[in-house]
């Protein structure tokens, strides 16, 4: 069963990005003098709206559950074998905290981590996680007990 990231935080930060890039055509068109200075404030913020108008059109899939595992995102697969349990945190990042679900792996199982992971090894969001903050409501409900089948959540 495969379950997505939701269009409307992706529609967020879409249109955060295109804010940002609008603001910097402005300026650009305004007050540069330069070629070159126009290229280098235009880089980020086209970069910027190219990646979250990949992301919004093209649908991302944020986990793929059957009988055998999870996969995260593009992770390797998680196998339930090697799951102790599953938690619900809210983890305090940002304002008003962020709802996700955290796997927790039985001692010396050791999986290859991708760069995302690597980054969250060390704060609240283990590499192993699923962030609920960014899911539709009918998909936080069926993927929790999808998870609830395969492990025990606590």
């Amino acid at each position: 069963m495969d379950f997505y990231y939701s269009k409307k935080e992706l529609r967020k930060i879409f249109t955060i990005s295109l804010v940002v890039f609008i603001i910097s055509l402005t300026i650009t068109l305004t007050a540069c003098n330069s070629v070159t200075m126009s290229l280098i404030l235009m880089l980020f913020p086209t970069l910027f709206m190219i990646a979250t108008s990949f992301v919004l059109f093209v649908p991302q899939r944020l986990a793929h559950i059957d009988e055998r595992g999870i996969q995260i995102d593009h992770a390797v697969p998680l196998l339930w074998i090697d799951v102790v349990q599953a938690r619900k945190i809210k983890a305090k990042v940002m304002c008003g905290g962020r709802e996700a679900i955290i796997f927790d792996l039985k001692p010396r199982v050791v999986y290859p981590l991708t760069f995302m992971q690597n980054l969250c090894k060390n704060c609240e969001f283990t590499p192993f996680s699923i962030p609920l903050y960014a899911m539709e409501e009918k998909d936080k409900t069926a993927i929790c007990e999808e998870i609830a089948k395969y492990c025990k959540i606590d």
